[in-house]
């Protein structure tokens, strides 16, 4: 059975994604680098002709085709499909699960996060489980930290040794309270 056609809404998300892809191609090329369709199918994860079809508006785009097109390229899935970045949306939120370890935090849709934030989201999945573990609990305990009010005592100033007849030097903080 033949695939059916793409929509109109799935042909100007490829437009979008095409458009992104030729800007990406140009930074590529300014800089040096491998530019070609060939080079960022390596990036993505995906064939070559994969690429081209999705580029092309030939087969339509899904959340994890997005994701993977969305990190290679440094921008959100909404940049070129906001359909899909609500699909994902939705699966992000389903995914999510209570857990001892980790910290509430308020809940917010997938679209509003930054580029860092979701470069290091799709690195966190490309993670072993064990190395996935160790991050989540480093995470957690900056969290913590983070979350602790600051203390209200200074650190304790540090005096050097002097020798007998030498006078003691003071630390910035000390010269300053003295004045």
């Amino acid at each position: 059975m033949p695939a059916l056609p793409l929509t109109a809404e799935q042909k100007e998300d490829a437009a979008r994604l095409k458009r992104l892809f030729l800007s990406w191609k140009e930074a590529r090329k300014a800089s040096g680098e491998p530019a070609s369709q060939d080079a960022f199918s390596d990036q993505v994860g995906f064939g070559q002709s994969a690429v081209n079809q999705y580029l092309n508006g030939k087969i339509p785009l899904n959340a994890h085709a997005a994701a993977k097109f969305s990190k290679a390229l440094g921008c959100q899935i909404s940049d070129f499909s906001e359909s899909v970045a609500a699909i994902a949306s939705e699966i992000g939120d389903a995914v999510v699960t209570a857990s001892d370890d980790v910290q509430p935090v308020a809940r917010m849709s997938i679209t509003e996060l930054s580029k860092q934030e979701i470069h290091l989201v799709l690195t966190l999945r490309e993670l072993g489980p064990v190395a996935r573990e160790e991050l989540i609990a480093a995470a957690n305990r900056l969290y913590r930290l983070a979350s602790q009010p600051p203390d209200n005592n200074p650190p304790p100033t540090r005096r050097t040794q002097s020798s007998p007849g030498q006078k003691s030097k003071k630390s910035k903080t000390e010269k300053a309270g003295a004045n």
